[in-house]
């Protein structure tokens, strides 16, 4: 039997653009709307009432109750038609029925849906950023949550704050600063998946749900955001701007199952970025002891999995090295994203180690490329044998 609380969670909101999206369309033939309603109804159930009646009046109705009053709003409409010998509107019927019939409207208000919808808009969005609020946002994560329990998927959230940004409030004022919060803003909007939800949580906090993403596929991302907006040409007021953000990665189910606690995660992951110098990304992970990083000078091979154009293996110069990565330096650039394997020489030189990872940063140089890459899923004797390289006690 289908939950009813998972499945409205689900799909109150896509129902309820479409029955908006079917009223906009059929404005003026209120019959091929009730139609399109009826297909609605057909294929979701009785879910469509109390959403349809939402819309309408923004009162709550549970489904039965909803059904109910729709179908007497229905037979009310062709009442007043008959006695009146004209056809009536449904929203006039709508207002009839809760005045005089099911007396739910002590105040009644009718408004142009255009009014109403804008007003639904500023409800669930920030007034500034024209991202969707904290209250939205924490609802979208409870729905994917549901979701994603449902269909047994994962899906990850990344959140990002602005370094430095106390400076440009401070030295050039809080409208350059809200000039910045706009640009960012509208940069992140115009990188995402339909599907995907991003919200102000609070102050320069920006907060992004990406859907049925993993872990690889979420750092790929965000460092692109990344790197877009620390290219940014920001000018404000004849003075330009420079900007960096810093992000944390948390993953359901892996690094939690409940809203706060994947949150909690990701500003985890978020604070880790800010300690580790700014202006980069980090993955969530519950072993803490794999933020011990050290200079590490050895020289590594790589080589790309998959189809590699070129030269098959290349030698670069290791940089530092934790559980969770690698940094170091090459003459070649790498595209982020590409799953590359790298001998290294750890504990020694003539006992190195095999490393598999995902390229998540590179960086230019004049005469060489940074490139960082991450160990997703660092695990068994190769993680034990990095673990006891850093003197760090992996976690059973």
């Amino acid at each position: 039997m289908v939950d009813k609380t998972v499945q409205s969670v689900e799909n109150a909101q896509p129902l309820r653009e479409s029955i908006i999206g079917f009223m906009q369309n059929h404005g003026e033939d209120e019959e091929k709307f009730l139609q399109e309603l009826e297909q609605i109804a057909r294929s979701e159930g009785d879910l469509i009432f109390p959403v349809l009646l939402n819309v309408f009046t923004q009162l709550d109705f549970n489904q039965d109750e909803a059904k109910e009053i729709w179908e007497g709003i229905l037979k009310h409409r062709k009442e007043m038609s008959d006695s009146f010998k004209r056809q009536v509107n449904i929203l006039t019927a709508v207002c009839d029925y809760f005045l005089t019939i099911k007396k739910s409207f002590n105040y009644p208000k009718v408004v142009e849906l255009k009014v109403f919808e804008e007003a639904n808009h500023f409800s669930k969005c920030d007034s500034l950023t024209g991202l969707y609020n904290r209250g939205y946002f924490e609802d979208s994560l409870s729905g994917e949550i549901s979701r994603a329990r449902r269909y047994d998927t994962e899906f990850s959230i990344l959140f990002l704050d602005l370094d430095d940004f106390k400076n440009v409030n401070d030295t050039m004022g809080h409208l350059a600063g809200d000039f910045v919060l706009k640009k960012v803003s509208n940069l992140i909007i115009n990188e995402k998946r339909e599907e995907d939800v991003v919200a102000r949580y609070g102050g320069e906090e920006l907060v992004v749900i990406l859907p049925e993403t993993n872990k690889v596929n979420t750092i790929i991302k965000a460092e692109r955001i990344r790197k877009k907006i620390q290219d940014m040409s920001l000018v404000f007021d004849g003075k330009k701007i420079k900007i960096s953000v810093s992000g944390g990665i948390a993953t359901f189910p892996q690094d939690a199952v409940e809203a706060n606690k994947l949150i909690h995660c990701a500003d985890q992951a978020l604070y880790r970025a800010k300690g580790e110098g700014k202006n980069r990304i980090c993955l969530f992970s519950i072993d803490k002891r794999q933020y011990v990083r050290i200079d590490f000078a050895g020289e590594i091979k790589v080589q790309r999995l998959g189809k590699w154009v070129g030269r098959t293996e290349i030698f670069a110069k290791g940089k530092d090295l934790s559980l969770s990565g690698i940094l170091f330096e090459s003459e070649n650039p790498m595209e982020i994203g590409a799953k590359i394997q790298m001998e290294a020489p750890i504990p020694t030189k003539d006992n190195s180690i095999i490393l598999v990872g995902t390229v998540a940063r590179v960086e230019v140089f004049e005469d060489h490329y940074d490139i960082g890459v991450s160990f997703v899923q660092l695990q068994g004797a190769d993680r034990r044998e990095l673990s006891s390289f850093l003197k760090v006690i992996p976690a059973s």
